[in-house]
């Protein structure tokens, strides 16, 4: 159980290493997209900050997760306690995910961008199933008996 456990957390680091690298890899439409929208308060600027915020978010989850995972693997074969506190970035990945969903994509993603294309409102129906199968996931985690 404990490797699986592992397992998981290192799934929601490439899950927002994914998502990371997707929206890297869309820089050339969302430039499109602010040049028709003009997002408030027509601060390109702002909304390029918003967009960089969102993705090293990603990123931290990715190295919360990563962290997380090996220390998860590592402390597989010790105690009881020594696994429990291995635990503790396992769950950081799973409040940056919410952080992320909450603070990022509803603040700053409808503040600025304000969702206003197909494209949009995918991202954040995405953003909300992340938020939720990493908390869930990171519930089972911490959960659980070892």
């Amino acid at each position: 159980m404990r490797t699986f456990k592992s397992l998981l957390v290192l799934l929601i680091g490439l899950t927002a290493l994914m998502y990371a690298l997707q929206n890297l890899s869309n820089v050339g439409e969302m430039r499109g997209q602010m040049e028709v929208l003009r997002p408030p308060p027509n601060s390109p600027a702002l909304a390029w900050t918003g967009f960089a915020l969102i993705v090293l978010c990603q990123l931290a989850i990715v190295a919360a997760a990563g962290k997380g995972a090996w220390d998860l693997f590592a402390a597989r074969k010790g105690s009881a306690e020594e696994f429990r506190q291995a635990k503790t970035p396992a769950v950081w990945a799973g409040a940056l995910s919410l952080l992320l969903w909450f603070a990022m994509s509803l603040f700053v993603g409808a503040g600025l961008f304000q969702w206003g294309t197909d494209s949009g409102t995918i991202a954040l129906a995405k953003a909300f199933s992340f938020a939720t199968t990493s908390a869930l996931t990171i519930l089972f985690v911490w959960g659980t008996t070892d």
